[in-house]
């Protein structure tokens, strides 16, 4: 390891405090930063649709995909809440200066997207687990 991956992990480990599932945030955030080295973590001010304003944990940067067999670097920002696993990352395509967002089934004026494996997140198997453990406590 790294002495950046040491910085970035004691840094990480830090910053997770506030999340109640810590472990699990600090293994989705590394196997995430790990897979896309062009995405990085970062902490900043949220601002929910209510106006509620929270700092969380946000993963940024650009990520790469194949689309009609043509790779591009999508600029993106996921957001994990508080009570993150148990709900979905909050997840967001940045636009630069010459990039266009456009509205659809799977993507808002925001930039949000919709897809369909986050609107499907509370009915995975783990997450059920984790409300489960939860009630339980």
């Amino acid at each position: 390891m790294s002495s950046t991956e040491n910085l970035t992990h004691k840094w990480l480990r830090q910053n997770i405090q506030p999340y109640p599932h810590r472990d699990t945030v600090f293994q989705h955030v590394d196997a995430a930063i790990t897979r896309y080295p062009t995405i990085r973590p970062k902490t900043d001010v949220y601002t929910f649709d209510d106006g509620r304003t929270q700092l969380l944990l946000c993963l940024h940067g650009l990520l790469p995909i194949a689309f009609r067999g043509a790779s591009y670097n999508i600029p993106v920002a996921i957001w994990l809440t508080r009570d993150y696993p148990q709900h979905a990352p909050l997840a967001y395509v940045v636009p630069t200066t010459d990039m266009l967002v456009r509205p659809g089934p799977d993507m808002d004026v925001s930039g949000r997207c919709h897809i369909q494996y986050l609107r499907d997140w509370a009915r995975k198997p783990e997450v059920r687990v984790l409300r489960r453990a939860h009630v339980i406590h």
